[in-house]
């Protein structure tokens, strides 16, 4: 029998199946960068970042969309993103500061609060196309440095890394804002006080 969330929603469907698979592949992640394994850290960032591909269109062909995975699947993204970052401040040269991880996990804090609170009064608060960009260009800029831990730097790739980088981090806060301009109407007509 398939576990399911308190709305009776089933927590087996492939699709949710899909999006905690990247939990266990973070944690590989992390205890690679840890360890300085960083083509394992690559390949598992990578095949993390496919799941989350994957995970929409198969929730969407086979009819498995649901409230509980637009909540599980961008919650999941932010652990995997954040903890990422995280283990990478420490690495000398990775051009990943203290400072763009504490702006992501902010935004990330507080659309997550923001989205709850508008599923919550049992309204669909689905992904934007600023928050889905988001993602795209922050697993682009960590598959970037990851790259470049792996091979070396170059000027070329040392550019092409901090672009994305600094990418990731504007489109990061643009999209947070979005999801809270979107969510204001919502929240008032709700009599949630945001």
């Amino acid at each position: 029998m398939e576990p399911a969330s308190a709305h009776g929603e089933s927590l087996g469907t492939v699709a949710n199946l899909l999006t905690l698979a990247r939990l266990p592949l973070t944690v590989l992640v992390c205890g690679a960068i840890a360890l300085g394994w960083d083509f394992v850290a690559l390949l598992g960032f990578v095949i993390a970042a496919l799941t989350d591909a994957l995970d929409g269109y198969v929730a969407r062909a086979l009819g498995q969309t649901s409230a509980l995975g637009r909540q599980l699947d961008p919650l999941v993204d932010k652990v995997l993103v954040c903890s990422t970052l995280i283990f990478l401040v420490p690495r000398e040269g990775s051009g990943v500061a203290a400072w763009m991880v504490a702006a992501v996990v902010a935004r990330e804090l507080v659309v997550q609060a923001v989205r709850s609170l508008v599923e919550g009064q049992g309204q669909a608060f689905s992904a934007r196309w600023a928050g889905k960009a988001k993602t795209l260009v922050q697993c682009l800029a960590i598959v970037a440095v990851l790259l470049c831990e792996h091979v070396g730097t170059s000027g070329v790739a040392t550019l092409a890394r901090d672009v994305l980088l600094w990418s990731a981090i504007l489109l990061t806060l643009y999209s947070g804002g979005v999801y809270v301009r979107a969510a204001l109407p919502m929240l008032r007509g709700s009599g949630v006080r945001p």
